[in-house]
C-alpha cells in the first residue's frame, strides 16, 4: 500500500449532497460515480489504493474503506472513498462489508507491510496480517497467485530499467539506492506513478534502514 492523502471532494459531489440532503451512494448517477472515481485516481497517482497496480477509470470501482453496509452515514464522504481495482477476489471485490484496520489512508501502512523481491508480502503487526488476507494481497503464493506473480514480474522489469538485478539490490550503495526511491516516489509528467513502485520502495526502505 501506500498512504493515500484525500483531498477536497469534487464540486459536482458537493453540489449533488446540497440538492439531495437525504441521497446516498446508491442515488447517484454513472456519470457522477464516474466523476468521484476520477478524482481518486488522480490522488492515487493512477495506482490501485491496496494491490498498487495500475488503474483506469474503465479498470477501478470507488470502493469504501468503512464498507457502506457497515457505515451507511459515511456513503458519500469523499474522505472515506478510494479507487480499488477490479481484480477478482482481492482489494475492493474480496473486501465486501468486513472490517479493515490497516488502510491505505493511514501511515502506518507503509511500515507495517513487508515486501519482498519475490512478490510476497507480509504483515508486521495484527492489523496488517488481518488486512492484506481480508484484501488477498498476496502473503502467500498459494492464497493469490496472480498477484504473487505480477508483483514479482513488474519489481523485476523496474530493477531492470533501472541498471539493476535483485542481486544488486542488495549490494547497491546506500546514494545509488535512495536516488532510485527518489525517482520512484515521483509522480510523472501525467501525474502518474509506475505500477507497484511503492512496493519497491517498501523493500529500498528496508535495505537502507
Amino acid at each position: 500500500m501506500r498512504k493515500i492523502t484525500k483531498g477536497d471532494e469534487p464540486g459536482a459531489l458537493t453540489q449533488w449532497k446540497r440538492a439531495n440532503p437525504k441521497g446516498g451512494y446508491s442515488d447517484l448517477s454513472a456519470e457522477e460515480r464516474t466523476r468521484i472515481r476520477h478524482a481518486c485516481i488522480e490522488e492515487q497517482h493512477g495506482l490501485c489504493a491496496y494491490c498498487c497496480h495500475e488503474i483506469t477509470l474503465n479498470s477501478a470501482h470507488n470502493e469504501h474503506v468503512e464498507a457502506r453496509q457497515t457505515a451507511p452515514h459515511r456513503s458519500l464522504d469523499f474522505s472515506n472513498i478510494v479507487a480499488s481495482c477490479n481484480r477478482s477476489k482481492q482489494c475492493g471485490k474480496a473486501h465486501a462489508h468486513h472490517c479493515l484496520p490497516l488502510t491505505s489512508l493511514m501511515d502506518e501502512c507503509e511500515t507495517e507491510l513487508k515486501f519482498y523481491l519475490s512478490g510476497r508480502v507480509e504483515g508486521l503487526s495484527a492489523r496488517a496480517a488481518t488486512s492484506i488476507q481480508v484484501l488477498n494481497l498476496g502473503d502467500s503464493r498459494e492464497n493469490n497467485r496472480a498477484l504473487f506473480g505480477a508483483r514479482k514480474s513488474i519489481l523485476d522489469a523496474l530493477l531492470y530499467n533501472s541498471g539493476m538485478e535483485d542481486d544488486d539490490l542488495e549490494v547497491a550503495d546506500i546514494d545509488l539506492l535512495m536516488a532510485l526511491k527518489e525517482e520512484l516516489e515521483q509522480p510523472d509528467a501525467n501525474n502518474r506513478l509506475k505500477p507497484f513502485a511503492p512496493v519497491l520502495v517498501n523493500v529500498i526502505r528496508q535495505l537502507s534502514a
